[in-house]
């Protein structure tokens, strides 16, 4: 744990000096009146896997949010006030000289993001806690918002401007997710997928690895809006992205879960009979029911592996003879 934390104060220190070595460039910046760019999901990505998200670790991560906040707002002198006053100061498309502006707006929204997830985690076991997790989502989409609207500015360029906006409706999904607003979710994640899929096809294969990656994280979000809405078919596409890895991860898993549960509790609740070694047996117990329908379930999944590793396996075949 202590070399951990020495480690993160390492990487903090060299950010700290990255973004005190731009300060220099900024007169010849503004003079050759270079783009601003912010690679937005690599700094979200690499930012999550250093400081506490690889092991779901969120309090530790908004911590981290906290101090590169207070670092951006020193080398940009952008002050809240004093120790006697807090005088609130919002980033305006004026102000923008460096990306630097733009990166202390994203890391507020992954701060409010993050402890929105927190809260999450501890809503299990105090349900209260709920009404303060949709807030810190509210705020979390907000800070998106603000992103966006400052990307609008011609001194962003245009993959800045579509990973902000990619950005803004995936936190605007998760607000709706949350609300249980299936329709608005399922189509700011939609729209949260195609950004991305765009990206993906304009860069090379290396850099795409990343959106696409994206675009697999939240598919089981769009997957389980849409059976919300009506659609039965997507309950065997989620049940097929859980088995597959890292399909429907994290708290997805949880309400995938529940979602399966349910399904087949409504399909127990309208089976009666069943046929074993062709005879027709009748099935009063709805323990039982559920049983069986979950047997069903898994011989169905075990088949589809198996379909999937011989088709493997073919492909192999074929591709060494």
């Amino acid at each position: 744990m202590a070399a951990e934390r020495q480690n993160e104060v390492k990487i903090s220190t060299m950010e700290e000096n990255k973004e005190n070595s731009i300060d220099g460039s900024l007169g010849l910046e503004s003079i050759l009146n270079v783009k601003l760019t912010v690679s937005v999901l690599q700094i979200i990505k690499d930012s999550q896997q250093q400081h506490g998200l690889r092991h779901g670790d969120y309090q530790r991560y908004r911590g981290y949010c906290s101090r590169r906040l207070r670092r951006l707002r020193k080398t940009l002198g952008f002050k809240m006030g004093n120790r006697h006053k807090f005088t609130g100061k919002k980033v305006t498309i004026e102000m923008l000289s460096d990306n630097r502006h733009l990166l202390l707006v994203l890391i507020e929204a992954e701060r409010a993001w993050s402890y929105a997830m927190q809260l999450k985690q501890e809503a299990n076991t105090e349900p209260r806690k709920r009404f303060h997790l949709l807030a810190r989502l509210r705020k979390a989409a907000k800070h998106g918002e603000k992103l966006e609207k400052l990307c609008e500015s011609p001194r962003v360029d245009a993959k800045t401007k579509l990973e902000a906006q990619a950005y803004t409706a995936y936190l605007t999904g998760m607000v709706q997710f949350e609300l249980q607003e299936w329709k608005s979710a399922m189509e700011a994640f939609n729209k949260c997928k195609t950004i991305y899929e765009k990206l993906a096809s304009a860069f090379t294969e290396e850099q795409a690895v990343l959106f696409y990656q994206r675009v697999e994280e939240i598919s089981p979000n769009i997957r389980y809006c849409a059976y919300n809405i009506g659609d039965q078919n997507a309950i065997n596409d989620l049940m097929q992205m859980r088995l597959s890895a890292g399909g429907g991860g994290g708290m997805m898993a949880e309400k995938l879960e529940t979602l399966i549960s349910q399904t087949r509790a409504k399909q127990a609740a309208v089976m009666s009979e069943v046929e074993w070694r062709g005879r027709t047996v009748p099935v009063k117990i709805d323990k039982a029911r559920i049983f069986l329908l979950g047997l069903a379930d898994n011989e169905a999944a075990i088949t589809q592996v198996y379909k999937l590793t011989l088709s493997q396996l073919i492909l192999y075949l074929h591709a060494v003879l």
